[in-house]
């Protein structure tokens, strides 16, 4: 009688690749990720993306603890210095100095004729402009994804009539509306022989913007909620007895979060600029409010004398404006792979 003989043949293990090894930072991984984590990987493979992140968060946080820095700087944006030291300016209003007035005492040297200090201005109008801009963003965002979601999911006489609105309001000229009718809000609050208060201000620039700005935002959701209202998770939903508005907010609106969110990223840079154009124009801002568009109005009248007034605020608004644009590229990349160049 014969006994099987044992095979001692020794098989080495076999490493199975998974699907984290096509996202994941360290090969042979088996634990599963998240949608997120694995975004978040991508995303940190972007250097661009990452030093962008930094240069927007830079710009948040000066703007967040702008009064801080000031004090520590020991100036203030409201203080004209030039009035104050009749060593600062020569008789033609001129800041007395190289590149401007720069000095260890005022690091980007002095505003031409009024003498304020540069450096609080600058960093008290990215809190205006980019506070501003937050709220023109927060309205136009929450205004076009419910309008756009309602108009995909609901279709058809609310559907039609919504979009005839929206065709209307993308064909009037944006820039010349906000010039137009900002003047026409304000004087529905506030008589035009009165002061205007900062606040009424703020609110007049955030209803006028906002009004004229949600319309992309809304198409754009409207297209991706006719493709999804047919999903068989709606139909579920549907059966189960949810409420029409029920499944634009429990249902479609979570599963647009991606686009929402980089839809936002876009959209703030796009109104900071915005917001610092009417101040340039003259119905934004008003003196002596910081603002970016002050800043350049102020130094388009005195460029030929003093450039340096002129590059500060034209460098620190270009650098944020392609930072955050950049920033959202990779915000998108990140979430949809299928965008990777």
């Amino acid at each position: 009688m014969t006994t099987p003989t044992e095979d001692t043949t020794e098989t080495e293990p076999v490493l199975v690749a998974s699907a984290t090894d096509l996202t994941g930072d360290k090969p042979g991984e088996f634990l599963g990720r998240t949608p997120g984590q694995i975004a978040w990987s991508r995303f940190k493979r972007n250097r661009i993306g990452v030093l962008c992140a930094g240069i927007v968060i830079f710009y948040i946080l000066v703007a967040i603890f702008a009064p801080v820095i000031a004090s520590l700087y020991g100036k203030s944006p409201y203080i004209p210095y030039g009035s104050r030291s009749m060593s600062l300016l020569d008789d033609s209003g001129v800041p007395i100095g190289a590149g401007g007035g720069i000095s260890s005492e005022f690091w980007f040297g002095l505003t031409p004729i009024t003498g304020y200090d540069i450096f609080t201005k600058l960093i008290y109008g990215i809190r205006t402009s980019l506070g501003i801009a937050l709220l023109i963003t927060i309205v136009c965002s929450v205004l076009g994804i419910v309008i756009g979601v309602a108009q995909g999911y609901l279709g058809g006489r609310f559907d039609y009539l919504v979009g005839r609105f929206c065709d209307l309001l993308l064909a009037m000229p944006s820039q010349l509306f906000f010039i137009a009718f900002t003047p026409v809000v304000l004087n529905l609050f506030v008589p035009a022989q009165d002061a205007t208060p900062v606040y009424v201000r703020v609110c007049a620039i955030v209803l006028v913007q906002a009004v004229l700005g949600w319309m992309a935002t809304a198409r754009l959701l409207r297209g991706l909620s006719l493709s999804m209202r047919e999903r068989e998770y709606i139909e579920a939903a549907k059966i189960a007895g949810a409420s029409s508005w029920r499944i634009i907010f429990k249902e479609l609106m979570p599963n647009l979060a991606t686009t929402i969110l980089v839809q936002v990223t876009l959209l703030l840079p796009l109104m900071v600029t915005a917001e610092a154009g009417l101040s340039f124009l003259g119905v934004g801002m008003v003196e002596p409010t910081p603002d970016w568009g002050l800043m350049f109005q102020d130094a388009a009248n005195s460029y030929q004398n003093d450039l340096t007034y002129l590059f500060f605020p034209g460098v620190s608004l270009t650098v944020f404006a392609v930072a955050f644009n950049l920033f959202g590229d990779a915000v998108r990349d990140a979430l949809d792979p299928k965008t990777i160049r």
